[in-house]
């Protein structure tokens, strides 16, 4: 078995995707929910491993799905600009100690 990952983030929402982001954190580390849960299969959250890795968990939801459209529109029309909402570049490795 080897560490895991400093910082794993689930954007997808699936059951499986929210089980494996959590065992693929190695201990001390943080798992990031971004994606919503969908349909009716909910994920099974081990908190006796999450204790016993001291895992940090945070959740993080910006919008409804219902809400993309307009943001689009906005994106599309020139009246948001998404590249003013990027501070700064990072490459993968260093994405972790960004996060962190």
């Amino acid at each position: 078995k080897g560490m895991g990952a400093d910082v794993t983030i689930d954007a997808a929402g699936f059951k499986a995707t929210c089980e494996d982001a959590i065992h693929c954190t190695r201990r001390g580390g943080r798992m990031i929910q971004v994606g919503l849960p969908i349909g009716d299969q909910n994920p099974i959250i081990p908190m006796g491993m999450i204790a016993g890795k001291e895992l940090e968990i945070v959740g993080s939801h910006g919008c409804d799905a219902s809400d993309m459209p307009k943001i689009l529109s906005l994106v599309e029309s020139g009246k948001l600009d998404p590249k003013k909402l990027i501070d700064r570049e990072v490459t993968l490795k260093q994405g972790a100690k960004a996060l962190m």
